[in-house]
């Protein structure tokens, strides 16, 4: 069961490396270079962007390979260590936790430096997507650095390549797919990111603080008892459902109807921001620009909410 919580973690941490202030900036560069043209093609000729996609799949698949091999590393040198799981516990919450105040004050000046392949050419092939992914993971970034370095001591801890293995596969989803769904819906995920980026100082405290209470459970020891009671609140949940079948329907149908009304009550007010200035001439209905991947969210929402509820 721990396992199943770690990988949450996990994945939870290959996100916030995606928008991590040294990563987010960049995205529109990453895939341009991957897709070997430039952004505004990408976004133009849709076949261009799923050839953009498929080179992405392999980037990512090439640091997920060289994140793999870091954490059998990490696991196999902390199974060494034998039955010193108090004394492992210990070093690593310590130096998770110092990790993430660094994060966020940045005040060891030796994880700041870097060490990336820099190509002089875009990759032509898909081999060359898949050693540019390896050049990636390879780098070591003052942002990724920590929360990577994270994951492998939470991964080391377990005292298990299995396990470890699997804690870098679900981080290297965590980071990648956000690399797919944003070359695959480009120009709403351009503005979504141009969005966030004004947020880079929060997203950088709060990625800080998760990694400071990572550590400071693991250090504890009481990482596996907050698994217990994440699994101990899914079984009751799962007792109500059981107990209560109508009523939990309805109220998975109420969230996914809220989420579909949301996203109405979006599209609405961005109509109302874009409505013209008083005495200026009025907008066509038909020129307004709807976008795709809006309609399907929402169509997807109305329809998960019918299906609950019936």
């Amino acid at each position: 069961m721990s396992t199943n919580v770690n990988a949450g973690i996990a994945f939870i941490a290959g996100i916030a490396s995606f928008v991590s202030p040294c990563i987010l900036p960049l995205i529109p560069a990453y895939l341009s270079l991957i897709g070997g043209t430039s952004l505004k093609d990408l976004e133009e000729q849709r076949p261009l962007r799923w050839g953009a996609v498929v080179s992405t799949l392999f980037f990512i698949l090439g640091f997920t390979v060289v994140f793999i091999a870091l954490g059998v590393l990490f696991s196999s040198a902390f199974g060494l260590l034998g039955n010193a799981t108090e004394i492992i516990d210990i070093a690593a919450g310590a130096i998770v936790m110092l990790l993430g105040v660094n994060f966020i004050f940045d005040f060891i000046g030796v994880l700041n430096f870097e060490k990336r392949l820099h190509m002089s050419g875009k990759p032509t092939s898909r081999a060359g997507s898949l050693l540019f992914g390896m050049a990636f993971g390879a780098g070591w970034t003052p942002c990724i650095g920590p929360i990577l370095g994270s994951i492998l001591l939470l991964a080391g801890s377990q005292g298990s390549v299995a396990e470890g293995t699997l804690l870098l596969l679900v981080y290297s989803l965590g980071l990648g797919i956000p690399f797919v769904l944003t070359g695959f819906f480009l120009s709403p995920a351009m503005r979504q990111l141009a969005r966030l980026k004004k947020h880079l100082g929060t997203i950088r405290v709060a990625s800080g603080l998760f990694l400071v209470l990572i550590g400071l459970l693991i250090l504890l020891g009481r990482l596996k008892g907050f698994n217990g009671f994440v699994f101990g609140l899914a079984g009751s949940l799962d007792s109500w459902q059981q107990a209560r079948p109508g009523e939990a329907r309805l109220v998975v149908a109420a969230v996914f109807f809220a989420c579909a009304l949301l996203i109405a009550l979006g599209y609405s007010a961005r109509i109302g921001r874009n409505r013209t200035k008083p005495g200026d001439a009025a907008t066509p209905v038909a020129h307004r620009v709807v976008r795709p991947a809006r309609v399907v969210f929402f169509g997807l929402f109305l329809a998960l909410g019918a299906l609950a509820a019936v």
